[in-house]
């Protein structure tokens, strides 16, 4: 695609400071996070819950968003589960999911973005089973930003095993 707008990024912190997650955005040109994690919270590495990610975005030039109340891998809907996991279709198909597409349609239209989990590898992230097939039947092109740099597109059978 021409327009970079409709490019969108996605990537895992895992076990990376903040430093170098950011390096890796700025490195696409990405301007806005969109954190996708349902609990945007980590034991593990504390300097990705939501109110630091607030102010460690800015000193790096990126913008903020929390979008896993709606985009979201973990639901507490019953309606949204099969036999206890989530139904990537159900929760595609819901009225809280189109809005949180709505909203990162919105942030697309006005800077690069990146959707950010804690899950390095897309392939086990919903990034790549929910939001991704979802932004590309809305013409998007998904990009998957891995831990050592490299970019992606996804692709419905990606695997990097």
């Amino acid at each position: 695609m021409n327009d970079d707008r409709r490019n969108i990024f996605t990537i895992g912190h895992g076990d990376h400071d903040f430093a170098s997650v950011a390096a890796l955005l700025r490195g696409n040109g990405v301007g806005v996070i969109a954190d996708v994690r349902s609990v945007p919270y980590s034991r593990h590495a504390p300097e990705f819950t939501k109110d630091e990610l607030t102010r460690r975005t800015a000193e790096f030039n990126l913008a903020y968003r929390w979008l896993g109340d709606r985009l979201g891998g973990r639901s507490d809907d019953p309606a949204l589960l099969r036999n206890g996991e989530p139904d990537w279709e159900r929760i595609a198909a819901s009225d809280r999911f189109a809005a949180g597409m709505t909203e990162l349609e919105g942030l697309a239209a006005s800077s690069t973005i990146a959707l950010l989990c804690s899950e390095l590898d897309p392939t086990h992230c919903h990034r790549a089973t929910l939001i991704a097939p979802a932004l590309e039947s809305r013409g998007y092109e998904v990009h998957h930003i891995l831990d050592n740099g490299d970019t992606i597109r996804h692709q419905p059978t990606l695997d990097l095993d």
